[in-house]
Order: structure tokens, then C-alpha cells, then sequence
């Protein structure tokens, strides 16, 4: 017998009831079942990736609140398009999540929501970027005031530091995590002379050949701008600590989902970075569910 003819037009609202009937109240293993599922259904055309139009349709869905559109969908597929190749992966997909169930599964008697995972996962990776921005940005403007009055005696305008603020960090990588820690090694490399981005730009580029009087001010600026900004994400990591429910969860969780720690060391002036890599644990797990997925696909 032929379904009503209504019955294909369902409201929104009971696709909406029937979906969450789907991903809530779920054990770990099957949170990461229906993980792929959303990926799957996410992936419209077929493709095997999701694209950032994809990833747009998957945030409006689960109510992720965006305060700049554009900025934050490309955070977003940053933050998940590890590999940078501007498609996100089931592999990279499943990783991002995995800290979450998995701690989750530990603490709520081993039942979960998909949708309040995705979303909470999204919210925080969100909030990551825009600290990075804010305290990058802050940081910048904070140096030049640190500068005092020497900085006019040494530049005749900004446009050098406009061109280096671009170099150092907007085209720094793909991804807020690579974008910082490029800043942080062109900063450290800059404070020694050793830059080789700004020795060309000293020999080749107008507005630095125009406005560089002394080359050591660059120097001194970089020093100033790299305190500051670790001064700014020191800051950021005290507030989420103190904020968290449990401090050690959110160390952990911070890390995992960022996939590096950084840590810096000061002395003799300068500061140098250390990145360790971390979540090899969840991406292994997020691996063996992405094997399986594979084989469910293969057999259907």
C-alpha cells in the first residue's frame, strides 16, 4: 500500500523529532556510529568530503550561533580541514569530536547527545579562533604603544607594519593553530635579525626602504609584540581554566582539539616556542571508526 501522499511532505518539525530521536541518549560507540551518519549526511554530493557550503548546512542545523558568518564558517573549516586541503575528510571530521565522546562517555553513566556534542565542540572551536584574533590583534597594537616615542625616531610610518602583521600571521598557514605558531616563529626569528622575510623586504620593498630608518626597530618592535601576545594567551588559558568545571578536562580537551600544546620558554630576552603533539589517542579511535565506516560503504 502506497504511503498517504502527505506523508512526503513532512513538517520540519517532525523531521527535526524523528533526527533527534536518532542521536540522543546514545553509548559511545554508537555516538561515533551516528557521527558518521551526520558526515554522510552532510556530504550530499557524494564526494566522500564536505565542502564548506556542506559545513554551513551542518551548523544552521545543529544551531551553532555565529557572530560574523563568513569569519566563523572559515574558522570552522579550518579548525577541521587539518590536512589543508580545503576539503574536510571523515577521518579529520571524526578526530575533532573524539575528546568529546570520549569524555563524555565517562561522565554521563555512558549516554550522550550527538547534536549537543557537535554543537558544544563547534562552540569552543569557535571561541578558541576568536580569542586568538582578539589577543593577536590586541597584542599588535599594544607593542606599538610599548614602543614610546624612540618608534617615530625609527619609522616613518606603518605601512611596514601592516605588510609584516600579513606576513607574520594572515598568511601564516591554514588554520588558527598553524597561523599562531608561524607568528611565533617569525616574531622569534625577527628579534634575532634572522627573519629572511624582512631582510628581503628591507632590500626590495618600498614602503620598508621608505619608512625603516633603523632596522634594529624592527627588532625591538618584534620583541615587544611577541611579550604581548603571550602575556595575551596566558591570559586566555588562566580564564578557561577558571571557568571550567574541571580544569584538568579542559587541559586536556583544549589540547586534543587543537591537536598541538605549545609552550613557551623566555631567556636571554627573547622567546622560543616547543610544540608537542598531542590527540594521537582519539585519532586513532577516530581512525579505526572511519575503517569501519569504510567497509559499511563498500558492502552496501
Amino acid at each position: 500500500m502506497a504511503p498517504p501522499r502527505g506523508a512526503a511532505f513532512a513538517s520540519d518539525s517532525f523531521k527535526m523529532i524523528r533526527r533527534k530521536s536518532s542521536v540522543s541518549d546514545l553509548t559511545p560507540e554508537l555516538t561515533r556510529r551516528a557521527l558518521m551518519d551526520a558526515f554522510a549526511e552532510a556530504d550530499k554530493d557524494h564526494s566522500g568530503f564536505v565542502d564548506r557550503d556542506e559545513l554551513t548546512k551542518v551548523l544552521q542545523t545543529i544551531g551553532v550561533v555565529m557572530a560574523n558568518p563568513n569569519e566563523d564558517i572559515d574558522a570552522l573549516f579550518e579548525a577541521l580541514d587539518i590536512d589543508g586541503d580545503g576539503t574536510i575528510d571523515t577521518l579529520e571530521f571524526a578526530t575533532k569530536f573524539e575528546p568529546a565522546i570520549r569524555f563524555k562517555g565517562l561522565s554521563l553513566m555512558g549516554k550522550m547527545d550527538l547534536d549537543v556534542i557537535m554543537k558544544e565542540t563547534f562552540d569552543k572551536m569557535l571561541v578558541e579562533a576568536r580569542d586568538q584574533r582578539t589577543a593577536v590583534n590586541r597584542s599588535f597594537m599594544q607593542a606599538r604603544d610599548d614602543c614610546g616615542e624612540w618608534f617615530c625616531k625609527k619609522f616613518l610610518g606603518s605601512k611596514w607594519r601592516m605588510k609584516t602583521f600579513d606576513e607574520f600571521y594572515t598568511n601564516g598557514g591554514k588554520g588558527s593553530a598553524s597561523r599562531l605558531a608561524h607568528l611565533r616563529t617569525s616574531l622569534a626569528s625577527a628579534i634575532t635579525g634572522k627573519n629572511k622575510w624582512v631582510a628581503t623586504a628591507l632590500e626590495s620593498d618600498v614602503d620598508f626602504k621608505r619608512e625603516v630608518l633603523d632596522k634594529e626597530g624592527i627588532s625591538a618592535f618584534a620583541e615587544k609584540w611577541l611579550a604581548r601576545l603571550e602575556g595575551e594567551m596566558a591570559g586566555i588559558t588562566a580564564k578557561r581554566l577558571a571557568s571550567c568545571a574541571s580544569c584538568e578536562t579542559d587541559r586536556t580537551f583544549s589540547i586534543v582539539s587543537d591537536g598541538t600544546r605549545t609552550t613557551s620558554q623566555e631567556g636571554a630576552g627573547t622567546r622560543a616556542t616547543s610544540t608537542e603533539s598531542a590527540g594521537a589517542t582519539s585519532q586513532e579511535g577516530a581512525s579505526a571508526l572511519v575503517e569501519d565506516f569504510a567497509r559499511l560503504q563498500a558492502v552496501a
